[in-house]
């Protein structure tokens, strides 16, 4: 059975080459997805930095 998509947004970034391959090892080590890295990464730096769980919609 397929998985269900999340709700969710496409980002495209350019990235530095080493940080793009600290990104990489990082995701390894944890056993995880690049993608799931980077939403951890981002909810743990907004957390900390007192963004809201909840915003919304910006207007593109």
């Amino acid at each position: 059975m397929a998985r269900q998509k999340k709700d969710g947004h496409y980002i495209n970034c350019y990235l530095d080459r080493n940080l793009y391959n600290r990104l990489c090892y990082y995701a390894e080590e944890k056993g995880q997805t690049k993608t799931l890295a980077i939403e951890r990464i981002l909810k743990e730096h907004f957390d900390k930095s007192g963004v809201p769980a909840e915003v919304d919609t910006p207007k593109d």
